[in-house]
């Protein structure tokens, strides 16, 4: 692994950003490995997982910006929101442009990291369970002993369009922070 991510060596406010970055990545190859091959063992339960770990690493990617940003404006940390980065800036008499723009994207309801903070938190809530009654009386009425299964309602199958929005949400992550680290290096 050596060599495959900046870990903050070069610039250590970078690091972790970086390898949060570079982990979701990896997981949404090997969703994407899965969905092609399909012969592993338990490729599906697998392939949700990578998913999940995707949003995770994702979402990690975010809160490590945050701490960039808390970092180069001097703020006292660690602080896990952009509104807690603004506030501490407001009372220091400092306003980030960075911090303006990622609530006006969180406050979207369409926008990207909007949705992106939707799916961290959806892997944070224990699902609804939808209860499998026909099953369960079938099984009931013959008298069978067998296992009972517990249907998830968001364990739905994975689609083209999630794993693009995820890949969507990836790359637009990516480049903002570019983009951000770009501007304060210039200062």
């Amino acid at each position: 692994m050596k060599g495959a991510i900046d870990t903050g060596k070069l610039r250590p406010n970078q690091g972790r950003t970086n390898q949060k970055l570079y982990f979701a990545r990896l997981q949404l190859d090997r969703v994407h490995e899965l969905l092609a091959e399909k012969s592993a063992f338990a490729w599906e339960a697998e392939a949700l997982s990578c998913r999940e770990a995707a949003v995770l690493h994702l979402h990690g990617a975010y809160l490590a910006f945050l701490q960039e940003l808390v970092r180069f404006y001097k703020l006292q940390g660690p602080l896990m929101t952009s509104e807690a980065l603004r506030v501490a800036m407001a009372a220091k008499g400092q306003v980030s442009p960075e911090i303006t723009v990622l609530q006006q994207l969180e406050q979207r309801h369409d926008a990207w990291l909007a949705q992106l903070l939707r799916a961290h938190q959806d892997c944070l809530i224990a699902p609804d369970v939808v209860p499998a009654f026909a099953a369960e009386e079938a099984d009931a009425a013959a008298g069978a002993r067998s296992i009972s299964v517990t249907n998830v309602a968001s364990d739905e199958a994975l689609s083209a369009a999630d794993l693009q929005a995820i890949r969507s949400w990836h790359q637009e992550l990516t480049g903002i922070i570019r983009d951000f680290r770009r501007e304060m290096a210039e200062w």
